[in-house]
């Protein structure tokens, strides 16, 4: 799992990403972000959940997210149904972005 600013971080969680979604055996992938992992996760149901990157902060947990959303979205496989970081998280705690891929 990658930490750091995401100035720095961005560029490699796009390749991590990409190789991640491009595999003929995924047939959708979501990008998302959260402070309740094991929740997040069980709410999906996905056949993997991948979470890419973690930090204290809730604007550079928006931020990441929102990047690779941008990144992604006119993606064939991605399910993100906005183009936009959506959702209140709370401040004090980890914050992760994820990929929830289904096979």
């Amino acid at each position: 799992m990658t930490t750091g600013w995401p100035s720095d971080v961005i560029p490699g969680l796009i390749r991590q990403v990409r190789r991640a979604v491009n595999s003929g055996e995924v047939s959708e992938f979501y990008i998302g972000r959260t402070a309740h992992l094991s929740q997040r996760k069980s709410r999906h149901g996905a056949d993997d959940f991948q979470h890419i990157y973690k930090t204290t902060s809730v604007n550079n947990s928006e931020e990441v997210e929102q990047a690779l959303i941008n990144a992604f979205y006119h993606h064939p496989k991605c399910s993100n149904l906005a183009d936009d970081s959506r959702g209140g998280v709370s401040e004090g705690r980890e914050h992760y972005v994820y990929v929830a891929i289904w096979q």
